[in-house]
């Protein structure tokens, strides 16, 4: 197969080894004119990968699969464009910042017939699949409410770089914390299925310097639990992330940095379940590799697709537009 990577930040990087780990070979990247960090630099001279500077010229060479790695501002214009060339596409998340032109990339994939998955890669992780699976058993009888909170100090991300310029801080690329930390939203789409929004608190709290949200609660109600909170934050050191589920006859704690997944019974029993021995975490963005060239090669609309993508995006924005509108 042939693969593009549209952009080399961080995560364009990291497809690119992880396509090279897996066998593939023949993978080229996009990238701007501007002046590269330090880690660019480093990639570069090691790996010595096919450049293109132009997304127009790259897709005259039809890549079977382009991985779109760029600002969210930039997520649908480059995935339509993609399509319209005949790739497959997997476009990092969130799919994009605004709902503008998401159901126009859908139909033209659709009527292509290509494939458009988006990167929620915390779908892979094994303990998640284990959650979801207990969910899905009615291990915790009728769900009453869940609890998600994740928080991490945005300078730390990428010390090497000026947060405020990256996309994650800025509004004109798509950034923000609800969006840029939309993984919990997806994995509330993925366990409880269609959600709206209630309620919520959406602020820039001016502490980091930056022209979009850093804290946020949202209130959700879902096909399969009534009530659905979730807190992110771009403030918080050290770095969280977890949930808490709770049902008629038990709970489900999860907790990312100490790798377990804790079920308890009605009755107070407990029993504690741990990642795999030696797990980390590229080994969820290798496995959702595996399944969106699997999805490719065998035409399999994927779990995580634009359909789902749009819904998670869609939670995204009501909750945004509904805290402007309560604290107005």
């Amino acid at each position: 197969m042939k693969f593009l990577i549209v952009g080399t930040g961080s995560i364009g990087r990291r497809h690119y080894k992880n396509l090279l780990a897996l066998g593939y070979r023949d993978v080229a990247v996009v990238r701007s004119r501007r002046r590269m960090d330090q880690p660019q630099r480093q990639f570069f001279a090691e790996y010595h990968p096919r450049v293109f500077f132009d997304v127009k010229a790259a897709f005259t060479e039809q890549p079977d699969a382009v991985f779109v790695c760029n600002p969210t501002s930039l997520h649908v214009s480059t995935g339509f464009r993609a399509v319209k060339a005949g790739s497959h596409v997997f476009i990092e998340k969130p799919i994009s910042h605004t709902s503008a032109g998401v159901g126009e990339l859908l139909r033209e994939a659709a009527r292509r017939k290509r494939i458009v998955y988006v990167g929620y890669n915390f779908r892979h992780h094994p303990l998640l699949k284990k959650a979801k699976k207990l969910l899905d058993s009615g291990k915790l009888g009728r769900l009453h409410s869940a609890r998600f909170a994740t928080g991490e100090y945005l300078p730390g991300w990428h010390p090497w770089e000026d947060h405020r310029k990256a996309y994650a801080g800025r509004s004109d690329l798509g950034g923000g914390v609800v969006l840029t930390q939309s993984h919990d939203l997806d994995l509330i789409h993925w366990f409880f299925g269609p959600a709206k929004a209630a309620s919520a608190i959406v602020q820039n709290s001016g502490a980091l310097g930056i022209n979009t949200d850093d804290n946020a609660v949202l209130v959700f109600s879902a096909e399969r639990c009534p009530v659905v909170v979730s807190s992110l934050d771009y403030l918080s050191r050290p770095a969280f992330k977890r949930f808490v589920i709770i049902g008629s006859t038990g709970s489900m704690e999860w907790d990312y940095y100490e790798n377990t997944l804790r079920i308890t019974e009605a009755n107070g029993k407990a029993r504690v379940i741990r990642a795999p021995e030696g797990f980390e975490r590229n080994r969820m963005y290798l496995a959702e590799l595996k399944d969106f060239i699997h999805c490719v090669r065998r035409g399999v609309n994927p779990e995580s697709d634009g359909k789902s993508g749009r819904a998670v995006l869609e939670m995204a924005l009501a909750a945004k537009k509904m805290a402007k509108i309560k604290l107005s």
